[in-house]
């Protein structure tokens, strides 16, 4: 990540945080933008951007700088700073588990990253910038668990100007694609494995998952739009605005790792509906839960925070089913400032869009500065 960012010319800095429970977090700044090297001692807008699921910081550089969300807020006056959530690429450290040789290292799912992870990287960016609250910006799983933290520790939202929501996510109930198909068909036998042996890790970025993705969707063009196609059968539908040649290099990051947890608890959404917490067994959930079925979030708890969505209806994984029956169900009116509809928009077009910059980021900098 700090390199793709230094090649394009942007200046970044690596900062480290320790989550309550142990983790250690990287997290990438890029200060001012390309254009303003004279306004690195004047005071200027954090915004905070978190990636979704498997994903990491990379997310948001992914295309050119004209195109890609971090660059476009830094040449627009943001101090940008980058998340990453723990088990993946950057944030693979704990003060005492060694992931590679201590299963308990993996033994948490989103529920410990809406807990623990948020508050930890955004009261850093706090205390590095000096400031007292930020513009927070998520996608997908970044969105989840923001509504959940929100709606568990409603006084966190003193740190949060306003909160930009991209494909976001309450349930997955109705998700479409193959992870709908996955979910129906081996859901249960999955979840009966993690829950007998155990929390792993998931998808880690791998030596050889890289060289078997330069060599192959890098390799030919008949290749490279294979590869495209069978990413556009989890995420919803292809269209324009989407650059097959950068697959390759997408696929280089993506997936970051994650915990088996996530997995089977996004299972548990998509299976049984609702918001609920991860469901660990009667007998682990009356333990921690205090009752045999796990709690449900409530987002409409959530108060003193302006939140605007983006979404679309051709996204498989963000359904307009799922939004109705969560998010514009449960959110108050006075809570949703904006929402906005882009049109043929599959769930990875709201980070690797090639027109993301002019759908989404700029709107989000028009907020921004009538906010000022």
């Amino acid at each position: 990540m700090p390199e793709v960012i230094k090649t394009w010319g942007y200046p970044v800095e690596v900062y480290n945080t320790t989550t309550e429970d142990g983790y250690i977090l990287q997290l990438h700044r890029i200060p001012y933008g390309r254009e303003s090297p004279s306004l690195v001692d004047s005071p200027r807008p954090v915004i905070f951007l978190q990636h979704g699921f498997l994903c990491s910081s990379f997310d948001w550089v992914a295309n050119l700088p004209h195109q890609s969300a971090a660059f476009v807020f830094a040449d627009a006056g943001f101090d940008v700073w980058l998340g990453n959530f723990r088990g993946n690429t950057y944030s693979r450290k704990h003060v005492s588990l060694n992931p590679d040789k201590d299963p308990k290292f993996w033994d948490w799912s989103w529920d410990q990253i809406s807990e623990y992870d948020l508050p930890a990287m955004i009261k850093k960016a706090l205390e590095i910038s000096g400031q007292d609250s930020l513009y927070y910006t998520g996608f997908s799983m970044g969105t989840l668990t923001m509504f959940a933290k929100l709606s568990t520790d409603p006084s966190f939202s003193r740190h949060i100007k306003k909160y930009f929501a991209l494909a976001p996510v309450g349930t997955i109930k109705h998700a479409r694609g193959v992870f709908s198909f996955l979910g129906r068909h081996f859901g249960k036998e999955y979840q009966e494995y993690v829950n007998k042996y155990g929390s792993d890790e998931l998808f880690g970025s791998s030596w050889l998952f890289r060289k078997i993705v330069k060599y192959t969707c890098g390799l030919f063009d008949t290749l490279e739009e294979l590869c495209s196609d069978i990413t556009m059968l989890f995420v919803g539908t292809e269209s324009d605005h989407w650059n097959q040649t950068r697959v390759p290099v997408y696929l280089a990051h993506t997936p970051a790792g994650s915990s088996s947890n996530v997995m089977a608890h996004l299972d548990q959404m998509f299976s049984y509906g609702g918001i609920p917490a991860f469901d660990m067994g009667e007998d682990k959930n009356l333990n921690v839960y205090g009752q045999k079925l796990p709690p449900q979030y409530n987002f409409s708890i959530i108060s003193n925070v302006s939140v605007y969505l983006f979404w679309s209806e051709d996204d498989w994984l963000s359904t307009k089913q799922d939004l109705t029956e969560t998010l514009f169900a449960q959110l108050k009116p006075h809570v949703v400032q904006g929402s906005f509809r882009i049109s043929n928009y599959n769930h990875l077009h709201f980070i690797w869009g090639t027109n993301a910059a002019d759908k989404i980021y700029k709107r989000i900098v028009d907020i921004v500065s009538n906010d000022n």
